[in-house]
């Protein structure tokens, strides 16, 4: 793999990152419970961090680094929207969102794991692949708790969040 492949890759976990870290926020800013703004804020400030790092190893690798998210992402943080104004800020259809996003955020790192990746981009990568593995179970959790009590979801902490 060529060292444009990779920042190629990195790019795109970068846009997907940006769309984590405002769809999460856009989550933050619906939600009425207290709980779960503070862990969407809290994975938004995550996927910042995200950012900052892939950008940076872009930045090593001689790249330029991506700087905005992605038109599909625009349209779930819509579709965020549209869920929120429909259930009043209820949290169980934002978490089901959010939980929509963990899950195609984990198939692009696990695309990018699948390639040729090492050394430290292989590391970062892994890590970042890690931590979202976690916020992906962290919203299965919290809308299966929906499902099982019937109510907007209580905040579960998580060993692995942001």
């Amino acid at each position: 793999m060529t060292t444009e492949d990779i920042i190629g890759h990195l790019n795109l976990l970068i846009e997907t990152s940006l769309d984590g870290e405002l769809g999460y926020r856009t989550a933050a800013e619906h939600v009425h419970n207290t709980q779960l703004q503070a862990v969407f804020a809290a994975y938004a400030k995550q996927r910042a961090r995200f950012v900052d790092q892939l950008q940076a190893e872009v930045l090593r690798l001689g790249g330029a680094a991506a700087v905005s998210g992605s038109l599909v992402a625009a349209m779930h943080r819509g579709w965020i929207d549209v869920k929120a104004a429909f259930s009043g800020g209820d949290g169980s259809a934002i978490v089901a969102a959010c939980e929509t996003g963990e899950g195609a955020a984990l198939a692009t790192y696990e695309k990018v794991l699948d390639m040729d990746v090492s050394g430290e981009t292989r590391a970062l990568v892994n890590a970042q692949f890690s931590q979202v593995q976690e916020a992906h179970k962290h919203m299965l959790r919290l809308k299966q708790s929906t499902i099982t009590t019937g109510n907007s979801p209580k905040a579960q902490t998580s060993k692995g969040e942001a």
